[in-house]
């Protein structure tokens, strides 16, 4: 009976998203969303002269900036515009990157990084009284340089926007769960971010 009831709700949610004229209400706004934030991390990189960065999961996406210092991606802290975004439930991403579809991850496997990325320093030599700590210490120092590298493999994202506002070719859609409607957002040839319109498949 609880079960009949939970599957009730979920439906009356899904179909309380979309009003009487077809229109999926919760795909308008996170599409529309997503072509402003990308306009605007566009934006923000000619007036930075920085990279920016999208990582797209299977249920949203986040944002990030290439640091020039640490010669690695982060995350944007100092903008909560483009934070880590998670689409409504019944919501998913697919991704095209250069003509080819890309493997996804879910959100949840994110874990969100401390603000000020700050990694405790290892010893240096000359402050270890032992050849014991020495050793110790050296292979301290490779493993923060390896867990690092690590780190920045997990974080570098799949769509590029460079500080000349160009971008990596890309096609982005949002779909309601199992593909009954979408939205697509691409570059165009001229090199604009648009959105496409919707797609509906009859079932």
């Amino acid at each position: 009976m609880i079960v009949v009831v939970i599957i009730g709700v979920i439906s009356a949610g899904v179909l309380l998203s979309v009003n009487l004229t077809g229109k999926d209400r919760d795909l308008d706004k996170e599409s529309e969303r997503l072509l402003t934030l990308v306009n605007y991390a566009r934006e923000q990189a000619e007036i930075q002269t920085r990279e920016y960065g999208v990582i797209f999961h299977e249920d949203g996406y986040q944002f990030v900036a290439y640091d020039t210092r640490r010669q690695r991606w982060r995350e944007v802290y100092e903008d909560e515009i483009l934070r880590l975004r998670k689409l409504p439930d019944g919501l998913d991403v697919k991704l095209i990157v250069d003509a080819r579809p890309v493997v996804l991850v879910p959100t949840s496997d994110v874990k969100p990084s401390d603000p000020k990325d700050r990694k405790p320093q290892a010893k240096s030599v000359k402050d270890v009284s032992s050849l014991k700590d020495a050793v110790s210490a050296g292979r301290k120092m490779g493993e923060d340089t390896k867990s690092t590298l690590d780190e920045a493999k997990k974080i570098a994202p799949q769509v590029t926007i460079f500080s000349n506002g160009d971008m990596s070719s890309f096609e982005v859609t949002i779909e309601r769960e199992g593909g009954i409607r979408s939205v697509t957002i691409a570059i165009d040839e001229k090199g604009k971010v648009i959105e496409k319109p919707m797609v509906e498949t009859r079932t």
